[in-house]
């Protein structure tokens, strides 16, 4: 069988058929590619074109050349061309075919990015579920999109507390636009609440309550801040919530979120310090001696309160960094006297008063630091004379200047 005859090899086409890649006769000074296309053809300078080497003069790729530095010098020029830099438009022309897609949101990369690097170890209470915050949170969010949301806006928050940015403020309106999203994206997923979303609506769930104390304290609009009414809305939310994750919490604890439950023995009881006991001893006679003198008093309403936020200290007194204990009072408060707080009632304003003491402990969180003195100066204000005695060494305590 007779050898494959192989064809003569060369680097010296045209430029416009290198171009193309496509075989050059090297008719000069028009080869016929050129000149069937209509089109300029343009040869290599004089000095760059060698002649044809025959095919005995090709080395293979494994070969050496006989004077490897004589080699070099003769075929890697000091510089390329101008001629040969240009990019061969023709390689790319099918990318201009493709749809174009949307940009990139810089804004929503750069609180991802931020969750990641930096808020989420505000979240974590131990360093062993610090990888559940900072990888499976976001990553979770990818199919349950309201969560993603309220990363987003608990990360901007955190930008619009912690640094000191010009932007801050602006910062605050896109943490109030991520969680609109997030509570239109909620509601459907509570309303079929089962095995597969339970972590992630218990997840959200606590990331709401921060949002709720975060919003305060970070606005702007300092002009309308109510600590109280915040403080009230707060409850609301942990009261209504407490709802939804009890009846998810038969698969919470078994979920793969289950290490970042905290667990508090409510049996084991810290005693108190002893100027902390007295206070709270004084609230409590103070609330059944103004009960005898006063008609419309409600001393169990407010000695249900009081029993329940000493209940609270004695439990958090060894657990001191615990927030999630704070927010535990809203649980056992009566109705009546959420809506005598709510009507700026005095004596459950004192009440409120020593509360200031329990939030005070969870002041390392960025999202609670503020919230005992604000509180306190608010309550300050609206006790009268007659009243401020009852409260005075609580709100002191927070760092009230009296």
């Amino acid at each position: 069988m007779p050898s494959r005859r192989s064809h003569r090899k060369s680097r010296d086409g045209c430029i416009p058929c290198k171009r193309r890649r496509v075989k050059c006769d090297e008719r000069r000074p028009e080869c016929t590619h050129c000149a069937n296309r209509n089109t300029a053809c343009q040869y290599a300078s004089e000095a760059s074109v060698t002649p044809p080497r025959s095919n005995t003069e090709e080395s293979s790729p494994c070969s050496l050349p006989i004077h490897p530095l004589r080699a070099s010098a003769q075929t890697h020029p000091t510089s390329i061309p101008q001629d040969q830099t240009s990019i061969p438009i023709e390689q790319v022309e099918c990318a201009a075919n493709l749809p174009p897609t949307s940009g990139l949101n810089i804004r929503d990369m750069e609180l991802l990015l931020h969750w990641c690097s930096s808020t989420y170890a505000t979240m974590a209470h131990t360093a062993e579920v610090e990888d559940v915050f900072q990888f499976l949170l976001p990553t979770d969010g990818l199919t349950y999109p309201f969560l993603l949301h309220g990363v987003l806006a608990l990360s901007a928050l955190h930008i619009a507390r912690t640094e000191n940015r010009s932007d801050g403020p602006s910062y605050f309106s896109i943490a109030l636009e991520h969680q609109n999203c997030a509570l239109a994206l909620f509601r459907p997923e509570v309303l079929s609440l089962n095995c597969e979303n339970s972590n992630i609506v218990f997840v959200f769930s606590g990331i709401l309550y921060q949002l709720a104390f975060a919003k305060g304290p970070c606005s702007p609009y300092t002009e309308t801040y109510d600590p109280i009414r915040d403080l009230l809305q707060g409850f609301d939310l942990c009261r209504g919530l407490r709802e939804v994750t009890g009846l998810s919490w038969h698969w919470v604890k078994e979920g793969r979120i289950s290490d970042v439950l905290i667990r508090v023995d409510d049996n084991k009881i810290w005693p108190l310090p002893d100027k902390l006991q007295e206070a709270l001893s004084r609230l409590s006679h103070f609330n059944e001696y103004y009960g005898k003198d006063v008609s419309n008093h409600d001393t169990a309403c407010y000695a249900s309160a009081i029993s329940s936020l000493t209940d609270l200290m004695e439990i958090s007194q060894g657990k001191p960094r615990r927030v999630e204990l704070a927010l535990r009072w809203s649980f056992n408060l009566t109705d009546k006297y959420v809506d005598l707080l709510r009507g700026r009632d005095s004596m459950a304003l004192v009440i409120l008063a020593h509360y200031c003491l329990l939030l005070h402990r969870c002041r390392h969180q960025w999202w609670m630091e503020d919230w005992s003195l604000n509180l306190a100066r608010s309550v300050w204000g609206l006790l009268d004379e007659h009243w401020r005695p009852s409260a005075i060494w609580a709100l002191k305590e927070v760092g009230l200047e009296v």
